[in-house]
């Protein structure tokens, strides 16, 4: 007996520009900009307010500013990954729904999140016959590191990689009932 056909289709694909998880991963940068406009703020409002004209001030007012724009930063980047996330969960789910027509099948963003976050496998029935497999794939090309030369010492830079996410169903018809599991699989598919 031939070895059953493996298929893999994706459903969906992102890069960690898109979609990486981390909505602070810039936090000590933004922190320290911040803190510099805060200062440069505070001494245009030194000019109109006084009590902005101590230095304890100004540096109170910079800190303040900048923990507040950092917060509004990160509050941004949050919902909009958030929103980017919830894109994806409801297109795998739609796929989800199309392929086993069972919508207690369908992920939460929760475990969607922990799907593209860590690649788990998740298994899927077609009207109870198994055979699908939901998997997400995290691919970095090879980028050459780039040297630069520092105080008579080489040191390596390598920047930041993007990582290519790919949501993949893959299809593994059992080894019994192989043609029936095809009609199977072809009318879930073309049902909805």
């Amino acid at each position: 007996m031939a070895p059953a056909k493996v298929n893999q289709e994706v459903i969906i694909a992102f890069t960690s520009k898109e979609w990486d998880g981390r909505a602070a991963k810039q936090v000590p940068n933004m922190f320290v900009g911040f803190i510099v406009i805060g200062y440069v703020l505070g001494l245009i409002l030194m000019i109109f307010i006084a009590p902005l004209r101590s230095f304890n001030a100004l540096s109170l007012f910079a800190v303040v500013t900048s923990v507040l724009f950092t917060a509004l930063a990160i509050s941004g980047e949050r919902s909009r990954q958030q929103k980017f996330l919830s894109g994806v969960a409801a297109t795998i789910n739609t796929t989800i729904l199309e392929l086993t027509g069972n919508p207690q099948d369908q992920l939460p963003l929760a475990k969607v999140e922990d799907l593209v976050t860590h690649g788990q496998r998740i298994p899927l029935l077609v009207n109870g016959v198994s055979g699908l497999q939901l998997t997400a794939l995290r691919e970095t090309p090879p980028q050459p590191p780039q040297f630069i030369k520092k105080d008579q010492r080489i040191v390596s830079t390598a920047p930041d990689a993007v990582v290519t996410t790919r949501v993949v169903i893959t299809i593994t018809p059992p080894e019994y009932g192989i043609t029936s599991f095809d009609k199977l699989l072809a009318a879930a598919h073309t049902a909805t």
